[in-house]
């Protein structure tokens, strides 16, 4: 169990009021929309056909044709309308995908795959009113590592008129019960063709599994699967974090004071980016802010360490009520000399796939009701999203782009599995912080860091910032907080007989983000000795000026590659990451094995990584299996005779065959295999 010190301490409980499971199917997502939503590169889409179509792919017994939806072919249909249910059971998938980068499609009619200019990379599930013997639903398989770009999965939404038919009756047959069964099967299928497998593993201080999206079929009561909106575990977060990505990559709220005399009404924050447009996304609305939402101008351009950036000006201005934590009578609005107050948002960029620039804040000024600065400034730092070097570091920088020196001090950060909540990023009355996710649950964090206590933050500008740099944990020492291998076809959501694990195949790895899903850090940014209001004595004074920081980034999508040599002995295996130039040499287990992450490469995803062979070989057929990557290219080379033969394989992770691909080979023949391809 993590102990925090008492100003950092996690509520383990909430009040009824916050934690109560509605059954209520409303979207609770808080920035999937407009432009941001269609940025996502995964589709997932909910298919409804009109009539059964035998063009479904019959990838298992009872899945083509996929059969018609309608309400009223439901057994023990509820009241409402078709169009009625879909639309409950898309609220209850697109929470489910909130915060990953999967657009979950509107309802549709057609099937995705007769699409003029079908998604690259699309997620299928048809959902038809028929029922199944021992199913509610069935995927294609689990994806490990999402390699597969188009998967499809079944639903049989009459399964719940079936099974489930007590929990379905009376005063409970309503939508949006039958909205969360055939919601959660569908959430359920389309994570294991995101790379999930079931699972009941249970992080320590986390709700129990029968709460969660992934368990087998027979686990999971319709009690559950009806009567609650379910939620993806710690462990499955954070596979799916490192399978398909996070949406936003940071997240700021601020305590800040006002350090002048008279009564600022607006706060306006410049803010550099290199994306042509910026759009403020999840924004604290809660009682401690002064303002709505803030706007955004774009206004021209200014230098960031040599470079170019587009300028805006985001303004927190739109008046609401409020409460400061330091003065009585707050003022709807506006904030008094030496009054506390907090804002916080993050910032989507028009290339969310974009995890390595930053989005620069310049500087922070209060402005009067006509708009004109005040003469003092609360204090902000600038970070960057946290860099993953080769060697394993993971390394924050906050930096300072004002002409002031400034301490960093009594800083902390946890790793969590998954990102909290803006509205969480704050301390409560008792000084603790209560962190919950997007759908309220509370969060249980992996492990503490440890970090300065304090820190110089040196005076800078734009063109020479000066910076802090916090280490945040080392990959290669530190490995992942969830490292499984499994692979197994035809993965459904069973009412009988359904394995908790799908089978573990050697080659196939999933892991979350490195060091976790999120990293939330919060702590003092000081001015020391700065000139401010203080409203007791109504006076200026010379003080300590500080702004309390609480900030949370996106792990690193880290992704292992690793293999084992089939029929080969004494092998001796290099991996090289191209992006990076690192390489590291391996010498494979006695079982064959080898994993070139805990040998010490970094690989993250998207990055071209090559892995080559040489081993005798022995006396049963030679062959390698490889985990992590999307192979572009094998080339086998008999390094006796010297032939060579090239080809791509057609699946990645099956296991490579030389001599079925033409080469010549013989017992004591030594073989060099170099596998070429992208992390996946």
């Amino acid at each position: 169990m993590i102990r925090l010190p008492v100003h950092f301490k996690l509520a383990g409980c909430f009040g009824a009021a916050l934690l109560s499971t509605s059954i209520q199917a409303a979207p609770t997502c808080y920035h999937n929309y407009g432009a941001i939503d269609a940025m996502k590169p995964n589709k997932l889409f909910l298919y409804y056909p009109t009539a059964n179509d035998a063009t479904f792919p019959a990838y298992a017994t009872n899945v083509s044709p996929a059969r018609t939806f309608a309400i009223g072919s439901l057994p023990g249909a509820p009241a409402g309308t078709t169009a009625q249910l879909r639309d409950r059971i898309f609220d209850v998938v697109a929470t489910d995908y909130c915060e990953f980068n999967v657009q979950v499609q509107a309802p549709t009619t057609t099937n995705p795959d007769s699409l003029g200019s079908p998604p690259a990379r699309r997620n299928m599930v048809a959902i038809g009113a028929d029922t199944d013997p021992s199913l509610f639903g069935i995927a294609e398989a689990v994806d490990t590592g999402d390699a597969d770009v188009v998967d499809h999965a079944r639903v049989f939404g009459g399964s719940y008129g079936v099974f489930c038919s007590t929990e379905l009756s009376g005063a409970n047959n309503t939508l949006d019960r039958w909205a969360l069964g055939i919601g959660g099967t569908a959430a359920h299928e389309a994570g294991h063709n995101y790379g999930l497998s079931h699972s009941a593993t249970v992080h320590t201080g986390e709700d129990a599994f029968t709460h969660h999206i992934m368990p087998a079929g027979p686990s999971m009561p319709c009690t559950n699967r009806v009567g609650e909106r379910r939620h993806f575990s710690d462990e499955d977060f954070g596979i799916l974090a490192n399978n398909v990505g996070l949406t936003v990559q940071s997240l700021a709220n601020w305590d800040f004071v006002n350090p002048n005399s008279a009564t600022a009404s607006r706060l306006r924050m410049e803010v550099l980016s290199l994306s042509s447009t910026l759009t403020p996304v999840s924004t604290y609305l809660g009682s401690l802010s002064p303002w709505n939402a803030p706007s955004v101008v774009a206004s021209g351009t200014r230098t960031f360490k040599g470079t170019s950036y587009h300028r805006y000006f985001v303004t927190w201005q739109s008046a609401k009520g409020w409460a400061s934590p330091n003065q009585p009578g707050s003022i709807a609005g506006q904030v008094r000399g030496a009054e506390q107050f907090h804002v916080g948002t993050s910032f989507a960029e028009e290339d969310i796939l974009n995890t390595s620039t930053q989005v620069v804040i310049a500087d922070a000024t209060l402005l009067d009701a006509g708009g004109a600065a005040l003469p003092l400034h609360p204090r902000v730092p600038t970070f960057d999203t946290g860099t993953l070097s080769a060697d394993g570091r993971f390394t924050l920088v906050l930096s300072n782009l004002v002409a002031a020196n400034l301490v960093l001090r009594n800083w902390r950060g946890i790793v969590l599995p998954r990102p909290a909540h803006i509205d969480s990023m704050l301390f409560d009355p008792t000084g603790g912080l209560k962190l919950f996710d997007n759908q309220q649950e509370p969060i249980t964090p992996w492990r503490q860091l440890q970090l300065p206590t304090a820190m110089e933050l040196p005076a800078g500008s734009t063109d020479k910032p000066g910076e802090a740099r916090l280490n945040l944990g080392n990959l290669i020492k530190d490995g992942h907080n969830v490292h499984i291998k499994f692979r197994g076809a035809n993965a459904g959501d069973a009412t009988v007989g359904a394995q908790e694990v799908n089978p573990d195949v050697k080659g196939a790895l999933a892991t979350d983000p490195f060091p976790g899903a999120s990293v939330f850090l919060e702590g003092d940014l000081v001015e020391p000795n700065a000139l401010q209001w203080n409203a007791e004595k109504q006076t200026f004074v010379n003080q300590d000026l500080v702004t309390h920081v609480f900030l949370q980034v996106a792990g690193k999508r880290a992704k292992p590659v690793d293999g084992i040599l089939i029929g080969l002995l004494r092998g001796k295996v290099v991996c090289s990451n191209l992006n990076t130039r690192q390489s590291v040499s391996v010498q494979a287990n006695t079982d064959g094995s080898f994993d070139c992450e805990k040998s010490g490469l970094v690989s993250l995803h998207g990055e071209r990584v090559q892995v080559s062979q040489v081993a005798l070989v022995n006396s049963q057929l030679p062959a390698v299996q490889i985990g992590g990557l999307d192979i572009a290219k094998v080339t086998c080379t008999n390094l006796r005779s010297r032939q060579s033969v090239s080809f791509k394989p057609g699946i990645s992770t099956n296991p490579i065959d030389c001599v079925k691909a033409g080469l010549q080979v013989g017992q004591e023949s030594t073989l060099q295999i170099t596998q070429t391809g992208t992390v996946h």
